[in-house]
């Protein structure tokens, strides 16, 4: 008996794909850690049911998921205001962790005991903890002080398990991240940073002398400021140290030898054009591993998709590991044994798991744990492709930018006929980031109803080395919105979508760029929602959390640029002044409790739109910062963009 698909519309479908299941039906993999003597697995999980608590559970090699943390606390660290690094297993198979609704540092038994170290103050805030192996009851880890009249200061502080005491062991950079204990106890290494530079657009690593909780001879490895940025300083079995460069315009990897001071270019043949590192917006950063003395696993980025490698470091083979990753997590990757190692990633055709490797077998990866736990038919999903397009848009047009693209699919449906689907257009955050190819409910909501989706990876995107990251330098609020629009013009082009109906959305960064995409370019969106999204640039510039402080500057202005054209800048690329040239509908959606991108941006640029009697809708998310934890809120708002979409694209 043959099976008839129904004809309908594009975005008229109805699909198993509920917001029910894209909101409380999905958990967040934060942190994945393994127990150094034991080779237990552990994930620290994001969970929007328990309104985003982040949960410490055991995964058994059988997939079976033990609850250690109790309900009480909850794993995650504020430091930068974007946090991670919250929790790391000392040798002794315990726990130090930061509980986000306290701000205490605490230690977890594996059978669920917890051992108060640091007693929370809402002021002082801990994260990217290091044990020491010697002598585990210090602890370095990064302390940020927010004191009464708004100051911020960042160090590294030395945490004492038997006085329950802590001291500042390094100081005077703005900011830090990475500190390590060598494998002998008598070294420290870590990274730093000033400001305006972010750790990826120039930082710094260190290593120094420790002794019994004193830190000396401090000496600069790597990494120049504006120019050069290092990531994941990592000390090896032989106590020489592991970190990333970019002198080659990749994030490659190098090696320092504490004997004889000297720095080393570990090649990887073939990967030369890879980053083998990432962006690090949050602490605790782990993609690459040493499996023994001889063998490292990297994961690393090309072209905006991830892989996954086996280096043998005396023999300098390099062998691609068969897993078919195209992302990686940002703490995603652990060692289990010599042979072993646990992986969390998401493939073209599978959402974000946790996977354990054999070395000898990559090729047999074994399934521990999905991020989500609702069964849905394989034949809903569309699989992502990533393209490249040429510049249609801008002074910039003999080159190309990249996007990943993804198109409708339902097999109960087929689309009436001689018609395209509408688009949605994705614009990711950072805006210095990128999206994967990777199968994500968000996308999948959309195209199983019929919709195409399409995220960007415009200039300035990781992913695709410094010089495309540098592209948006006094740029921003330009060239990823010409971008943006070249991609279109390429999808009509091409047939794959209806250019008249189109919408724009993005998150924070990617707020601003739908808000200007509006501005400059109104006859292209029907729609546009942006998602606690940038209204006012000097607001930003005043109101910024310190991390983000300087990060606007070099986006928007050349070094030598007067503070009358600074204003002028400001003015000429902040939508909040130019909302009478939005002539489309607009959502914004908001956290109330936002410290990055602050209500008021969105409540200036709603009072703008009435202004101007434009079509405009602002939901406030009370209890949410820069981007939804809880279940309510993840359902509501992709129920509001929907909304959106069925109004202006239908």
């Amino acid at each position: 008996m043959s099976f008839e698909k129904k004809v309908a519309p594009y975005g008229t479908w109805t699909s198993p794909i509920t917001s029910d299941i894209t909101s409380g039906g999905v958990v967040s993999f934060n942190e994945l850690h393994v127990n150094p003597k034991t080779g237990q697995i552990y994930l620290v999980e994001g969970r929007p049911i328990e309104k985003g608590r982040c949960a410490i559970v055991e995964v058994t090699v059988a997939g079976e998921s033990i609850e250690i943390l109790p309900k009480k606390y909850s794993a995650r660290s504020k430091v930068h205001e974007y946090g991670g690094g919250a929790a790391i297993l000392g040798p002794d198979g315990k726990f130090v962790f930061t509980d986000a609704y306290t701000d205490g540092v605490f230690l977890l038994s594996p059978t669920g005991e917890v051992e108060e170290i640091i007693t929370g103050d809402p002021s002082t805030r801990f994260a990217d903890f290091s044990v020491s192996t010697t002598e585990p009851h210090w602890i370095i880890a990064v302390k940020e002080y927010h004191s009464q009249d708004g100051g911020v200061v960042n160090t590294i502080v030395a945490i004492n398990t038997r006085t329950k005491a802590s001291k500042t062991v390094v100081s005077g950079a703005d900011f830090y991240s990475h500190p390590r204990f060598s494998p002998d106890g008598k070294r420290i290494c870590w990274m730093q940073w000033v400001n305006p530079d972010m750790p990826w657009t120039g930082s710094q690593v260190y290593v120094a002398h420790w002794s019994n909780g004193n830190v000396d001879n401090q000496k600069y490895i790597a990494g120049k400021a504006k120019k050069e940025s290092v990531c994941q300083p990592r000390w090896h079995i032989d106590s020489t140290l592991l970190f990333e460069n970019e002198p080659t315009g990749f994030w490659q990897l190098y090696r320092y030898d504490t004997n004889t001071e000297k720095v080393e270019y570990v090649q990887l043949k073939g990967y030369e054009d890879a980053d083998i590192g990432a962006r690090e917006i949050k602490l605790g950063n782990s993609t690459y591993i040493q499996l023994s003395k001889d063998k490292l696993v990297i994961a690393y980025i090309r072209n905006g998709a991830d892989g996954v490698l086996l280096y043998d470091m005396q023999t300098k083979e390099v062998v691609e590991l068969p897993l078919g990753f195209v992302q990686v997590a940002f703490c995603g990757l652990r060692r289990v044994s010599d042979t072993h190692f646990a992986i969390i990633g998401a493939t073209t055709k599978s959402a974000t798991a946790l996977y354990l490797v054999n070395i000898t077998k990559p090729g047999e990866k074994l399934l521990l744990k999905h991020s989500t736990h609702i069964d849905l038919p394989a034949s809903i999903f569309s699989e992502p492709q990533q393209i490249s397009f040429p510049r249609t848009q801008g002074t910039d047009r003999s080159s190309s930018s990249h996007a990943v693209f993804i198109p409708p699919n339902n097999p109960d449906y087929e689309p009436s006929p001689g018609t395209n689907p509408p688009l949605i257009v994705s614009i990711h955050g950072g805006p210095t980031s990128h999206v994967p190819p990777t199968l994500t409910l968000e996308s999948q909501y959309f195209t199983s109803r019929g919709y195409a989706y399409c995220y960007v990876n415009y200039a300035g995107s990781t992913g695709y080395g410094r010089a495309y990251r540098d592209e948006l330098e006094h740029s921003w609020g330009i060239k990823d919105v010409e971008d943006t629009v070249s991609c279109i013009e390429y999808l009509d082009a091409q047939g794959l979508i209806n250019g008249k109906k189109v919408g724009i959305r993005g998150p924070s960064a990617g707020g601003y760029t739908v808000l200007q995409g509006l501005i400059t370019y109104p006859d292209v969106f029907a729609a546009g929602c942006s998602l606690y999204g940038v209204t006012s640039l000097k607001l930003l510039a005043q109101d910024s959390h310190k991390f983000e402080g300087h990060y606007l500057f070099a986006l928007m202005f050349p070094e030598d640029t007067t503070e009358d054209n600074k204003e002028k800048i400001y003015y000429d690329r902040s939508p909040v002044f130019h909302a009478d040239k939005i002539t489309k509908p607009l959502t914004l959606l908001q956290g109330a409790d936002d410290k990055v991108v602050p209500i008021g941006q969105a409540l200036e640029m709603e009072k703008a739109m009435k202004e101007n009697g434009v079509d405009v809708k602002l939901v406030v998310f009370e209890g949410e910062g820069h981007g939804w934890k809880m279940k309510e809120n993840m359902k509501r708002s992709i129920e509001e963009e929907e909304n959106m979409w069925k109004k202006t694209l239908l």
